[in-house]
Parts: C-alpha cells; structure tokens; sequence
C-alpha cells in the first residue's frame, strides 16, 4: 500500500494549506487585513477534492486489511477499535483545543458551542473528518456484511452510495450528513483496492461528463459535476503518488507519513491563532500563508512526536506504551 500512504502523505499536505488559504474565503471567521483572489482559488481548488481524497484512501487501507489479507473482524471489535481510535481524539481535541480556541477568540458562546459542537457534533469545526470517519467505518462494515449474507457482489455498495450521495436526507446532526456525501468515496476507495483496472473507466466517465458540461451547462447537477470535478483530482494525485514512490525516502515524508493523523488533529487550531494574531497587520499575503503553513506544520508535528513520547498516543489515536 506505498501508493495509498504517499497519497494520504500529499493528503495531510494539502489539507494543511487548504485551512491556510481558507481565511481568504468570504467564509472564513478569520478576516486577514490584506484579501488575496488567488489564494481564494488555491483554497476552492483544494477544497474541491482533499477531502474526498482522504476518505478514499481511507476505503483503500480497510479494503487490504478486509479483501486482501482477509483480517477477521466482528462489529463490535471495528466499533471498539475506531472508537479508540477516533472518537477518544475527537472528544479530547474538542473539548481541550477546539472549544477553548473557538470561545477564547470570541467566535462561539461557550454553553452553546459545548452542545452544539460536539454534544450534538453539529459544528466541531476540522473534528468533522473524524466523527464521519468513525461512522463511515461502521455503515461499510455492515452494508459489506449485507452483500455477504445475500450473496450480492460487494461492487453493488457503490450503486447505494450513489443513491444517497445523489439523495441525502439533510440530516446535519452527528455529521449524518456528511456520511451521506462521503460514503460514496470511502466506498470507491474500498472497491479501487479490488477492481482497480476498472477505475480508468471510471476517470474517463468524470471527464467525459466534464466535457459535456461544457458543452451543455446546466444540464448536469452541480452535485454531480462536483463528484466529477473530485474524481479528477484524486485520480491526478493517485497518480503522483504511483510516479513519486522514492519521496519515501525523504526527511520531510519520514518526518510527515508517521505523524499524519496527529497533524490534522493539531493543525487547525494552530492556524487560528497565527492568523488570528496577524490579522490586524498589513502582512503580504503570499508570506503570512507560507509562515503560517509552515509554522503550524512545524508545530503539529512537534506536538504529535512530544504527546507520543509523553506516552499519551491514546489521545492521537494510538496505542500506550
């Protein structure tokens, strides 16, 4: 799975800088002094397919632990085992960094927030990924034992993803809607580490429905075309990640690939406080977002490396030592 890791290893890169430039954004709760459109189109080009990207890799790395070294598993140990794994880091950067961060700037209102953004997980700002992570895992698992019951092929789940990315229910609490959007990534993940001679077919079908909104706009939904637009960017960095094997072999990857999952949970926070502190200061645009991006890439990885030799990786994630 060399592939998959450089991918989420360009993923993790690319969700760092898509929350710096995101604070050019109209909305962004962080207002820099001097706007930049071009920073604004780095962010909607990033944001149109980072996050598909990391659930996709996500589906990948369950589909070889499930289809391809057949790992036995029941529910309740996958519920056991992401709920250490996810949810534990979720309440623990949400209530000691997320909730003091977003109460101390003065964006929430403290007795609100507690409810809303993580009784109810409506807004746990960047903790959203993990919440829709730990409950993606779970649907998968049963609707992969649904098709193993009935005997229906496991392709069969990304008919059913479709239908719900195509027809969500709206349900914003406990990220319910979020499941419905990024099911049917984490289900193409799951079924590109099977049948992956057949996602060229795929890719081709998103350009090929690309190409004929441009000839007939409008005709297409704008859910669709964005599934389109997210098939194409995952596919270009899948690809890169198969032509860049050797950047294993760097200090940065070295330092990055191992520390990714404790990155996304630092990192966000990190950036609100930088930009937060700036905002006020007529800084160049182009330096505050490379100072910023690499001060809280710095920082995330400190922290991850420091809480680990602390020997509380639970809180990351990971198993004490």
């Amino acid at each position: 799975m060399k592939d998959v890791s450089i991918l989420k290893f360009y993923g993790i890169l690319l969700v760092v800088l898509g929350h710096v430039t995101f604070s050019y954004s109209p909305m962004s709760i962080i207002t820099p002094n001097l706007p930049s459109t071009t920073l604004n189109l780095v962010k909607d080009i990033i944001y149109s397919f980072h996050m598909p990207l990391f659930f996709f890799a996500s589906g990948c790395i369950f589909s070889y632990q499930l289809e391809v070294k057949q790992k036995p598993m029941t529910f309740m140990q996958l519920f056991k085992n992401k709920a250490k794994r996810l949810l534990l880091p979720f309440f623990a950067f949400g209530l000691f960094m997320v909730y003091p961060t977003m109460v101390l700037l003065g964006f929430r209102d403290p007795v609100h927030y507690f409810i809303d953004g993580f009784i109810l997980a409506l807004d746990p700002r960047h903790l959203w990924f993990v919440m829709t992570l730990f409950l993606l895992f779970l649907v998968f698992f049963v609707l992969r034992k649904i098709c193993n019951k009935l005997h229906i092929p496991i392709w069969t789940t990304s008919i059913l993803a479709l239908l719900i990315y195509s027809f969500p229910m709206n349900i914003t609490y406990f990220q319910i809607r979020n499941v419905e959007e990024y099911l049917i990534w984490f289900t193409l993940g799951y079924l590109f580490t099977i049948y992956k001679p057949v996602f060229k077919y795929v890719v081709m079908a998103a350009l090929c429905g690309l190409g004929f909104n441009m000839v007939m706009p409008d005709f297409i939904p704008s859910n669709m075309l964005k599934l389109f637009n997210a098939i194409i960017g995952v596919a270009i960095f899948y690809l890169l990640s198969v032509r860049t094997i050797k950047i294993e072999e760097t200090k940065l990857y070295q330092w990055i690939a191992p520390n990714s999952f404790g990155i996304y949970l630092f990192h966000a926070m990190i950036i609100y406080w930088l930009e937060f502190i700036a905002a006020p200061y007529q800084i160049n645009p182009y330096l505050l977002s490379i100072a910023v991006f690499v001060t809280s890439l710095t920082l995330s990885i400190l922290l991850t490396v420091s809480v680990r030799k602390l020997g509380l990786g639970v809180i990351i994630g990971e198993k004490s030592k």
